[in-house]
């Protein structure tokens, strides 16, 4: 079965604000931050549910060249909704809050 993913629109703020910052780092970098961030998003449709699941419902994939980043999603009647695209080292309890208006 092929999944459809649905990014959120804050997790699509995420990626740009994440790019944005990558960017005044290095010039360029910021859209390969945004290409590896499709291409991972790209991998959940074949197979969502090979990542292992790190609260409730909500499971974790790595964005392989910018490996402290991970995309965190639910699988919801068939689709994968991406709830956020962040970093690591980011405390977890503004992403509870986030899941939880999804039901």
């Amino acid at each position: 079965m092929i999944y459809a993913v649905k990014i959120l629109t804050p997790a699509d703020t995420d990626v740009v604000q994440a790019a944005l910052w990558y960017e005044a780092r290095l010039p360029g970098l910021g859209t390969e931050f945004m290409a590896e961030v499709n291409v991972a998003a790209q991998r959940l449709t074949k197979n969502p549910e090979i990542h292992r699941v790190r609260f409730a419902d909500v499971r974790r994939a790595p964005v392989k060249r910018f490996k402290f980043h991970g995309i965190y999603y639910v699988i919801q009647s068939g689709e994968i909704w991406v709830l956020s695209v962040h970093h690591g080292r980011r405390h977890p309890r503004w992403l509870h809050e986030r899941r939880r208006p999804l039901g």
